[in-house]
């Protein structure tokens, strides 16, 4: 994946922000879809493998903590990267954002030279992050491989624990391989 070819989804309930945004990330050779609440942001983040999330706090009925929240909780969708974007000024709202997974936060209005730099480091940080997942993809697999077999042998009760933690390691990996958002 290359930057001109991220899909971007910004999530804002404010039509003209959500213009704006997705026309600059337009010019910068992304491909945009947008979302007007929290609702539908969520179910587009399920439905199309994105690349990032631009996401406002402030939105009725599903505020963006709320999708945040979601986001970071499924395994499916865990490493997407979330850009919090927010009139909020708060230091407070800040740090909720950052301990909940947001990979940035951003201030309306927001600098478009701090907003470009912002969405490729974030982009190049989830690129990185899935080719050296791609790489261990063998290693990932052979391990299944060699857990299978040590199940086939007939293990003590110790032995058959510790393969079992060792299993469900494996199969975060596998799941993580194979999920969408991980495609590069």
């Amino acid at each position: 994946m290359t930057d001109e070819a991220a899909l971007v989804l910004v999530v804002d309930d404010n039509e003209m922000n959500r213009d704006m945004l997705s026309r600059r990330l337009k010019r910068q050779n992304y491909e945009v879809l947008m979302a007007e609440d929290g609702e539908k942001a969520l179910e587009m983040i399920a439905a199309h493998p994105f690349d990032l999330v631009l996401l406002d706090i402030m939105m009725p009925r599903v505020s963006g903590y709320e999708v945040l929240e979601r986001v970071k909780k499924d395994e499916r969708t865990r490493s997407l990267p979330v850009i919090m974007i927010s009139a909020v000024d708060d230091l407070e709202s800040v740090v909720k954002c950052i301990e909940m997974g947001a990979e940035d936060y951003l201030f309306k209005p927001f600098n478009p030279v701090l907003l470009k730099a912002r969405v490729s480091a974030s982009l190049e940080k989830n690129r990185l992050r899935k080719d050296s997942l791609q790489s261990a993809a063998p290693h990932i697999r052979a391990l299944q491989t060699e857990v299978d077999a040590l199940r086939a042998t007939g293990l003590d009760a110790a032995a058959a624990a510790a393969v079992e933690r060792l299993q469900s390691h494996v199969t975060a990996l596998l799941t993580m391989l194979d999920q969408p958002h991980n495609q590069g």
